[in-house]
């Protein structure tokens, strides 16, 4: 690290996709460092954030206040970045509540934005054209890694093998994304991908499939669920997690059509070509024997015909879609992942849920809904997961 390097530090959140999007912030002015530290931090960030305030935040103010105390980055020239919605959802409130945590725990450092409202003038990321190239590469080359891995992993005959293969890939393309280079050649990329993993030696035993769907945070980020990802592919399960790019759309589709006419035919435009590269993943992903959700237009379809697609606060209406598009490939089992104090997920979530489930009785599926509170016990979320492990009556 350079003399006059500044460091951005980033919470964990999104544990695939940040491996290769860290590469779309770093410069050689600028050093990226993702925050894996896991011990204890939710009583940390409980020291400094209500209780009340959903788990998500008290898991960041955790993370940040112990990364300073650890004497590894200098204070001077670190800063901390927070990505805000810009809706209703409290996480957009998160950065006021991160600033007034640091204040606290005796540390003054930057608190920096990543929105696309205009919010925190002064303290908002700079987004060029150029980052938008690198980080569409990192978010749809990451949905790839990650929906091959969970398919492939739980069937290797010799373990380790997939995640070894993952690790190999995301070094490769962290250094092409920071170099600027496959931000265009996706289709031979994909198919270099799956060729990869297709060769992988794997078992012919159909294990019991497992979908997650619900708030973005919990269903991402392995220290938020408490890893029950890894709990359910060690119980002999597979995990289905569908990608990021479609909260992507989702989040284009349902947030940023209210700008001026210019504005939003410039968005309209992203979302076209961002669609058009998840079709290109999607054939690679299918021609190899892979599986996935349709592309997001479709993927939208199919859930309107089971449920309205209205509600847009936080992760809205992407929830239920999850759920039916999970029914409807297949998937028996469905946990519905959301943090205490989630506001608009027990909106769109618990509050739909015992509806979706009689709309999808003929699919076979079952949903259980697992919270995430900073102040609950592991046992009591694996007891709830293994529900859908159970036979059924």
């Amino acid at each position: 690290m350079s003399e006059t390097q500044m460091t951005i530090l980033v919470p964990a959140m999104l544990d695939e996709t940040f491996e290769l999007l860290k590469a779309a912030f770093a410069s050689k002015d600028v050093r990226v460092v993702l925050l894996k530290n896991s011990r204890g931090i939710i009583n940390t960030g409980l020291e400094f954030v209500h209780n009340d305030i959903c788990c998500p935040c008290a898991i960041m103010v955790g993370q940040l206040v112990s990364a300073l105390r650890s004497g590894r980055y200098d204070i001077k020239k670190t800063a901390f970045l927070c990505a805000q919605a810009g809706d209703s959802c409290r996480g957009s409130n998160y950065i006021p509540l991160i600033r007034k945590a640091l204040k606290k725990a005796g540390f003054d450092i930057p608190v920096l934005s990543l929105n696309f409202f205009g919010m925190e003038d002064g303290a908002r990321f700079d987004i060029t054209p150029v980052f938008l190239l690198k980080a569409m590469a990192a978010v749809m080359y990451s949905d790839i890694l990650m929906i091959i891995k969970n398919q492939v992993r739980p069937y290797e005959l010799h373990k380790g093998e997939t995640d070894a293969l993952c690790k190999m890939w995301q070094t490769r393309l962290r250094k092409d994304i920071f170099k600027g280079k496959r931000l265009l050649s996706y289709r031979r990329t994909f198919d270099e991908i799956c060729r990869d993993f297709a060769k992988i030696p794997r078992t012919k035993c159909q294990k019991t499939r497992i979908g997650f769907a619900g708030e973005l945070y919990m269903k991402f980020c392995a220290i938020g669920n408490r890893d029950l990802l890894r709990h359910y592919e060690k119980r002999g399960a597979e995990v289905r997690v569908n990608g990021f790019s479609w909260y992507v759309l989702y989040y284009i589709d349902s947030h940023l059509y209210d700008f001026s006419p210019v504005v939003t035919a410039g968005y309209k435009a992203a979302a076209h070509i961002i669609e058009k590269v998840q079709r290109q993943m999607i054939r690679s992903l299918r021609a190899h024997g892979f599986e996935c959700f349709d592309s997001f237009t479709p993927f939208k379809k199919t859930a309107e015909s089971r449920l309205p697609c209205r509600c847009t606060t936080g992760d809205g209406w992407l929830i239920g879609a999850e759920i039916v598009n999970h029914a409807l490939a297949g998937t028996k089992g469905v946990a519905c992942l959301q943090p205490f104090g989630c506001m608009p997920n027990h909106v769109c979530g618990h509050g739909l849920y015992s509806s979706i489930q009689r709309r999808l009785s003929d699919t076979g599926v079952r949903l259980v809904s697992v919270d995430f509170d900073s102040s609950g016990s592991d046992v009591n979320i694996y007891n709830r997961a293994e529900m859908l492990l159970m036979p059924l009556v």
